[in-house]
């Protein structure tokens, strides 16, 4: 049997964006979708958020507050319990409290969570609120019916259709190659916005210019404070504290710990060396960092998507400052020195190397990853500037709506989970009425 991370993931996990830096950019692929395999975090969207996407990219966004609302019931979103926040979340908040810094336990999707530290290959035991669970089931009662390990060659359109091209279905390919249609008169694209942007290409309904551009990723990396100590960092929930006194500059920092084996890019060496490392693990505390990036890729591609990223140097600054704050977290929290994953300096042993050892590294010696794209079939007023309308229908065809991340004008700075259902929420109200 395959392994879960093959199974569940586009690729393996293995989804590269190509540019400077390349970023690592996994995606889930299942019934569910990402949120078969995200951690599970839960932050409403920022005020200051909604406040630009009203300014600047013409949202609607009265009322957007009670769609959270709606959104957080429906996935029993509530602050995680501290009694299985386990030892990595308990040293966050304790080094976050030593440095005076803003910490608390993460709102989740998971009540009644165990801390099995399995989010990224599917909970255990089913307390994780993702789609198949807390959606799904009332779709299928409803009357939907899902095709699994199928492929949507194009959608179908009439181009005749008085006002413009009209969608009356979709071309599907079946894991065995057999072909089926689909009719509808309405389309709702919800590919994600690495996937949805070489869907509608294919289709014949790509040509807006700025169709697969704006990519954010919300750009990330990681260090570890080994301690002396056991941590035992997997024993625990995975993603369990928030820190944010560096929110304002666009930095979140959260204290993430993956199964075994599965963060050793940390550890320093090869070999014996790194052999040892993992031999050690079990007295690491781990951090993660995120922040909140300028649109900088796109989405090219027909029948393969390729992705093309080049971080902004802003951001690249911003990574930097990243890595230092998460080492005086961890310093504060009583490690005896911090693995950084950098090359030129994997091992900080004290707050007073810190500087000296940072000043000259970039964002180019950083081992970075990425999570969230959004922002490649933008909603807006302009129909020049975006591919939708601020409903969510793509300008220029009847029936085809995008309710995926896709549709973010920019970054949400803050894990999107909850901003995501929001918005494909308030694209299905839009269709009803």
């Amino acid at each position: 049997m395959a392994h879960p991370q093959h199974r569940l993931y586009r690729h393996g996990g293995a989804t590269a964006a190509l540019g400077g830096p390349p970023l690592l950019l996994p995606t889930g692929r299942a019934v569910g979708g990402t949120t078969i395999v995200n951690s599970g975090t839960c932050y409403r969207t920022p005020t200051p958020v909604l406040r630009r996407w009203s300014s600047e990219f013409g949202w609607n966004t009265n009322g957007f507050d009670t769609l959270l609302d709606e959104v957080e019931r429906t996935l029993q979103v509530a602050t995680q319990p501290r009694d299985v926040l386990g030892n990595n979340g308990l040293l966050a908040l304790d080094g976050a409290k030593h440095l005076g810094w803003r910490a608390a336990p993460l709102r989740r999707n998971a009540p009644g969570c165990k801390g099995s530290c399995q989010c990224v290959v599917g909970c255990p035991t089913g307390a994780k609120q993702s789609v198949q669970l807390s959606v799904l089931p009332d779709a299928c009662a409803a009357g939907a019916r899902i095709v699994t390990g199928a492929r949507v060659l194009r959608i179908l359109s009439d181009p005749d259709r008085p006002g413009g091209p009209a969608a009356v279905g979709v071309h599907v390919r079946r894991a065995d190659g057999s072909e089926l249609e689909i009719l509808s008169p309405l389309i709702v694209v919800a590919a994600g916005a690495l996937q949805s942007p070489p869907l509608l290409r294919r289709s014949g309904l790509g040509s807006h210019p700025r169709l697969g551009q704006d990519l954010s990723v919300h750009p990330a990396t990681s260090v570890a404070g080994r301690f002396p100590h056991k941590v035992t960092a997997w024993e625990g929930v995975l993603q369990s504290v928030g820190i944010e006194e560096l929110h304002a500059e666009g930095v979140l920092l959260e204290a993430t710990a993956t199964p075994p084996g599965m963060s050793s890019f940390i550890l320093p060496g090869l070999g014996r060396e790194l052999r040892a490392g993992m031999d050690g693990a079990g007295h690491l505390a781990t951090l993660g960092a995120m922040i909140a990036d300028h649109p900088s890729g796109r989405v090219l591609g027909r029948d393969r998507t390729l992705i093309r990223y080049d971080l902004h140097p802003h951001d690249a600054t911003r990574l930097v400052t990243a890595v230092r704050a998460m080492t005086r977290v961890l310093f504060a929290a009583g490690a005896q020195e911090v693995l950084t994953g950098i090359a030129r300096a994997p091992r900080l042993q004290s707050p007073q190397q810190l500087d000296s050892m940072l000043d000259h590294v970039t964002a180019r010696d950083l081992h970075l990853s990425a999570f969230h794209p959004t922002g490649t079939v933008a909603a807006g007023r302009d129909p020049q500037r975006f591919p939708a309308d601020e409903r969510g229908q793509l300008q220029g065809v009847h029936g085809v709506h995008i309710a995926d991340g896709s549709v973010l004008p920019s970054c949400p700075e803050v894990n999107p989970q909850l901003t995501i259902m929001a918005a494909a929420l308030a694209v299905s109200r839009a269709i009803v009425q």
